[in-house]
């Protein structure tokens, strides 16, 4: 019974586990409070030893007096005796209570001892004598000529353990607070070291990168983290299984819906020959869906390719002006009547080490993306400049813009932001999506923020050469 009753307990404390953290938590504060404890004790007898004594002006004071009374056993009467009246006139006369005894510890002068006194002889001190740690009356004997000795009554006025209490009280704050400070940081130290990793590990897991895996990082020096951290490795390769899995079903699909769409487009073309003049109109409908869902497929597939592990890029010194250049020219013919389109380029920027298809492709979907959905009056403006060490292709206009709540939503794939896009104005949401898959091959970012009027301003940053 008793010995299930023990199981029971270290599985509820994590006694067991040497490794587990209620085990190194008890075992730390086990440490710190014997050492503790045992230093204090240590400090206390250092202290007694130290402060404990008779101070040494008492001590000067008590061997003048011992030669004055060695004086006074010299000084005779009438009848060559010690003169016993002349000794306790000058007894008395002193601030502390004292007597010259014989060895047979009686009084040599005429003075009566008070009995307490007598009895306090039985423990007479030495000079050198350490006293209790509560203020006490002491008596301590000095030695006079052979046969005789001075006793007096030390002063609870003079006792040092006055200020024993308060002396005692610092020594115990201040070891206290040592060891306390000294183990919080060992035991901060210890247990931060895990947590850093493992918040460095999520961090990454939020940021996309689930190829992170933190249980060889964190080891094994404490059980719960290192279960943390495998639970946290499970998760991302579960993940990343599940966004395999998902790539691979719209890769596929994709793909098998090219072969349906050629037989579409086949159909429709021979379809043109054999029906009426009439039914034109129906045909061009159909032939417009059929390449709209083309191109969602390609789109489909070019997200695809860059969002695989393998994708491989060809990263080369490119001047970013000229392709912007390139670009414009072809989306001038695709702007609306009343739109505007202004180009600031800065020759002088340095050279970027980019992918020229990637890096055309990017700018191109930025520009089209302006164009299709900034409005019908827009004025949007494409700016090439050099920032730190990135050179900035920007593209802002000042359109209708979007909500601030969905700002960080528009490089998501298949986001359509409602404010900006709907059925007429055409779009998945997988334009800026590519934009940044790209961006991010090509070791750069894509950066979307709202101008202070209207309209959005996208930035894409490419390292320097």
């Amino acid at each position: 019974m008793s010995k299930g009753i023990v199981n029971t307990a270290r599985q509820l404390f994590f006694l067991g586990d040497r490794q587990g953290l209620a085990f190194r938590l008890f075992s730390y504060f086990a440490i710190t409070l014997v050492l503790i404890l045992s230093l204090q004790s240590i400090a206390e007898m250092a202290l007694v030893r130290v402060l404990l004594h008779l101070p040494a002006t008492v001590k000067t004071e008590m061997l003048d007096l011992a030669e004055q009374a060695n004086v006074l056993l010299d000084s005779k009467d009438n009848e060559g005796n010690i003169d016993s009246h002349k000794l306790a006139a000058w007894e008395a006369a002193q601030s502390s209570y004292l007597f010259v005894l014989n060895d047979d510890f009686e009084e040599v002068s005429t003075r009566v001892m008070h009995p307490h006194f007598k009895f306090k002889l039985r423990f007479i001190r030495q000079l050198d004598t350490i006293l209790e740690k509560h203020v006490s009356k002491p008596v301590i004997g000095l030695p006079l000529r052979p046969g005789y000795q001075l006793v007096v009554q030390f002063s609870d006025k003079q006792h040092p353990a006055h200020y024993f209490p308060y002396y005692f009280a610092a020594i115990q704050f201040v070891i206290t607070s040592i060891l306390l400070a000294i183990f919080s940081l060992l035991l901060a130290r210890h247990l931060q070291q895990p947590l850093h990793r493992l918040q460095a590990a999520s961090r990454g897991l939020a940021e996309g990168d689930f190829s992170i895996r933190a249980s060889h990082q964190v080891g094994n020096s404490v059980t719960e983290f290192n279960q943390l951290a495998q639970d946290l490795d499970d998760m991302a390769e579960h993940i990343t299984l599940l966004i395999g899995k998902q790539k691979k079903l719209i890769t596929d699909v994709s793909h098998e819906l090219r072969t349906p769409l050629a037989r579409h487009s086949l159909i429709l073309h021979l379809l043109r020959k054999r029906c009426p003049q009439e039914v034109s109109g129906l045909l061009d409908r159909l032939d417009n869906e059929s390449t709209e869902m083309n191109n969602l497929v390609s789109e489909i597939l070019e997200f695809g390719r860059l969002g695989h592990e393998n994708v491989s890029v060809k990263l080369v010194p490119i001047q970013v002006e000229s392709l912007c250049q390139i670009q414009v020219m072809q989306n001038e013919m695709d702007l609306k009547p009343q739109q505007l389109l202004t180009v600031e380029l800065d020759n002088a920027t340095p050279m970027v080490l980019a992918d020229s298809r990637l890096c055309l492709r990017a700018i191109k979907n930025v520009l089209e993306n302006a164009i299709k959905y900034a409005g019908d009056n827009a004025v949007i403006v494409v700016m090439v400049r050099q920032q730190d060490h990135y050179v900035e292709v920007i593209v802002s206009d000042d359109g209708i813009g979007i909500p601030p709540q969905q700002l960080e939503r528009v490089f998501d794939p298949f986001v359509r932001i409602e404010q900006a896009r709907n059925k007429q104005s055409g779009g998945y949401g997988l334009g800026l999506a590519i934009v940044k898959e790209a961006m991010l091959i090509m070791r750069g970012e894509a950066i979307a923020e709202l101008n202070v009027n209207n309209g959005v301003t996208v930035k894409l940053r490419f390292p320097i050469q």
